[in-house]
């Protein structure tokens, strides 16, 4: 039976989830590695399946840390006794964040020195856990993580500051670290895949430069900062990038015999403008599948509305393809999780605009609000996946008849 083109991208989207799958990658990792270890710790929004893919192969291991959101934990890792399961906050630290970070400096300390750690780090490591320079409050933490969330800032900025204000970020966990041997295994949410950037670095001594932001130069001349840079190095392997998710999705694609377009263009910059770019560009594009990966960014209004960078991506697309009824578009984080709603994303087509509109919606002041889940959400071009057990930042596939 034909697919529809909802189905084909969700099922196209949904091959690139599978490769890049925490347990799975962490799991053959650890096969083809033949690895031994005695204790780990995992963080992130993947945290709980790379856990479980460690697991998998090592079945006796002594002790294990998992950091991670909140309702992530299957049965059968909260039934397990020698995991001690910390939920905390993502993407604003709270105190559950300060919690996590001295759970794990306590576990790092409790470790018998020439025994080996694995260490597992997945997208949202940043925020779930934390130890705050001295000087720094709660609240000025939170100030600081709100202000870089609504600055239309990449990845790369806003870890390069959330370093400068943390005492284990930027390498500063490695003065921690006392286990003899310690390997670090990471999917990779960060463009370029820099294992320094991941979660901003916490077992990675490596300085970035911060950019010229006001507010923050301020904020950080006002505090007393004690913290010394390590320099000591560690294992580190990338076992899930976005590559290879978009490998996966060109693969499927063909597998079922339909053309396949891998751009290598990395999406970056303000959603809207590049949803609108991306869209005119298809409109004289070969017929078949075509696939981007990137990670752009919103630029928040003072009260923004209900959305997130993939929904203002597609919905800014659908007003080019409105009336263009062989194109459709999917724009989707890989973790599933879309700014401040549970879409991961949403699918939208040549009739998308004529839905809104029929809705009395205005498209766009949704734009200009930030407000596109609104519209995605009330016509029912969003996409829900749940928990996806992954995180190599976003996808774009779009189908051409």
């Amino acid at each position: 039976m034909e697919l529809t083109a909802r189905e084909l991208l969700t099922h196209l989207f949904q091959a690139a989830i599978d490769e890049v799958d925490g347990r799975y990658c962490v799991q053959t990792w650890c096969h083809n590695n033949a690895a031994k270890f005695d204790h780990c710790i995992a963080i992130g929004k993947a945290a709980p399946a790379m856990l479980q893919g460690a697991l998998d192969h090592h079945k006796n291991l002594r002790q294990a840390l998992l950091i991670c959101p909140p309702r992530q934990c299957s049965r059968s890792l909260r039934k397990n006794k020698c995991i001690n399961i910390v939920e905390s906050s993502h993407p604003v630290p709270d105190q559950s964040s300060l919690d996590a970070g001295e759970a794990l400096l306590g576990f790092l300390a409790s470790i018998p020195e020439g025994e080996k750690l694995l260490v597992l780090i997945s997208g949202g490591s940043s925020s779930l856990v934390e130890v705050p320079v001295a000087g720094l409050s709660l609240e000025q933490l939170q100030q600081i993580n709100q202000h870089l969330l609504a600055s239309g800032k990449n990845i790369q900025q806003m870890n390069a500051w959330r370093k400068q204000f943390s005492r284990i970020k930027g390498g500063g966990l490695l003065k921690y670290v006392q286990a003899e041997h310690c390997t670090q295994l990471l999917i990779s949410d960060v463009q370029g895949d820099d294992v320094s950037v991941i979660g901003s670095g916490l077992l990675v001594a490596n300085k970035h430069e911060t950019d010229d932001d006001e507010f923050l130069h301020e904020l950080f001349s006002t505090i007393q900062c004690e913290r010394t840079d390590a320099t000591d190095t560690i294992d580190s392997n990338i076992v899930a990038t976005q590559q290879k998710a978009m490998q996966a999705v060109c693969d499927e694609a063909r597998n079922m015999g339909v053309d396949c377009y891998l751009h290598d263009e990395f999406l970056s910059g303000e959603a809207e403008e590049q949803g609108v770019r991306i869209a005119q560009w298809l409109l004289d594009a070969p017929a078949g599948v075509h696939i981007w990966g990137g990670e752009t960014t919103v630029t928040l209004p003072e009260k923004p509305g209900t959305g997130g960078r993939n929904q203002q991506f597609a919905l800014a697309a659908a007003q080019v393809l409105d009336g263009y009824h062989d194109i459709s578009l999917l724009a989707a984080g890989t973790d599933g999780i879309d700014g401040n709603t549970p879409c991961a994303g949403a699918v939208v087509y040549g009739s998308t605009l004529q839905a809104a509109q029929k809705l009395g919606m205005d498209v766009a002041q949704a734009l200009k609000k930030a407000d596109a889940g609104k519209v995605l959400m009330a016509t029912e071009y969003w996409l829900q996946t749940g928990p996806t057990n992954t995180n190599v930042m976003d996808l774009v596939i779009a189908y051409k008849r």
